[in-house]
């Protein structure tokens, strides 16, 4: 068996680590002159310090020669030793960083958001019950433009909303994106209605009517009204801009206006009734969104999950919307999941 070297007998602890780096980068360079290129360090600099780091450890530990230098039996040994310090030292390192980075997420708070209706109160619950540990903030907003941009200015973690055809939300790179599935409009119409009693209402058929709409914004709901509308046949006539729902009920009851309610909305109102559109025109895709930067793809993954059946519940409690799903409509929702 070999005799140890001088430097296993305890002077080893006088090196500093970059030493052992100098050591691999010499070994790897196989010549002295592109091991100080490498360090960005002068040749002559390069070679006094392999000679005091030799000196330390006892002995020369590289032949030289005309063609550069070569690890002679100590320095073999020497080498993979070196290696393995620096192998492990770094993965102290990552293994320490991602603790750290662990740490630093589990103490900041979980934001969440998402715009006003149904599933926000559905996303939360559902983060409560995944990390209830972890301190959580809600933003709901009436502008899915101003949500989409606070995902991707890291302001939200993770958020739900809709987003209609043909009228994508911008996100950045760093924001990942799953479609829980596609949400029908639905139109409310006073109980008196001609078109009340029938099950389901063509979209045709509303071309006489003037209609109640939230305000306009970067979600392109007006636009899309209005595309969808003229392949029925007809432009829609907006009467009444409103973000109050016990207004536009007031305006439908009293046969002043329709206008087009989400179905999982709790929003019959005295006076009114909620019928579905025939052959699903009109409809947006219900987006779970996430920073991934904040956000581990497992709990969003997770997340996703627990808002599905979530949803799945609010819609068994809605009669109207039930009977729509249940009569074939639950394919055409599904058909947007994933």
């Amino acid at each position: 068996m070999r005799e140890p070297l001088r430097a296993e007998r305890g002077m080893i602890m006088q090196l500093e680590f970059r030493h052992l780096r100098v050591l691999l980068a010499v070994a790897e360079a196989g010549s002295i002159r592109k091991a100080a290129a490498r360090l960005q360090l002068s040749q002559p600099a390069t070679s006094a310090q392999l000679k005091r780091i030799e000196h330390e450890l006892g002995g020369a530990l590289f032949a030289r020669g005309a063609d550069g230098v070569t690890p002679n039996e100590n320095g073999q040994y020497v080498l993979r030793c070196a290696r393995d310090l620096v192998v492990g030292f770094d993965r102290l390192r990552e293994s320490a960083r991602a603790a750290a980075e662990a740490d630093r997420r589990a103490a900041a708070p979980l934001r969440a958001g998402g715009t006003a209706g149904p599933l926000v109160p559905l996303l939360v619950s559902a983060l409560f019950e995944l990390v209830p540990e972890r301190r959580l903030t809600v933003d709901a907003r009436r502008s899915v433009h101003t949500l989409a941009k606070s995902l991707s200015l890291s302001k939200c973690d993770i958020a739900v909303y809709g987003e209609f055809p043909g009228f994508p939300l911008p996100v950045g790179e760093s924001v990942a994106t799953r479609t829980l599935l596609r949400e029908p409009v639905f139109v409310l119409l006073a109980e008196d209605h001609p078109l009340a009693g029938q099950e389901a209402v063509r979209l045709g058929d509303l071309a006489d009517e003037e209609w109640v709409m939230p305000e306009a914004d970067e979600s392109g709901v007006h636009a899309y009204l209005r595309l969808t509308c003229q392949s029925a046949g007809f432009t829609p006539r907006i009467a009444h801009v409103t973000p109050d729902l016990s207004v536009a009920q007031i305006l439908v009851a009293g046969r002043r206006a329709v206008c087009g309610v989400w179905p999982t909305a709790d929003v019959c109102a005295p006076g009114t009734v909620k019928r579905p559109l025939v052959d699903v025109p009109f409809h947006r895709r219900l987006l779970l969104a996430w920073n991934t930067e904040s956000v581990a793809s497992d709990l969003a993954g997770a997340a996703w999950e627990r808002l599905l059946a979530a949803y799945l519940s609010l819609v068994r409690q809605r009669p109207p919307y039930l009977a729509w799903w249940e009569g074939g409509g639950e394919e055409f929702a599904r058909g947007g999941g994933g």
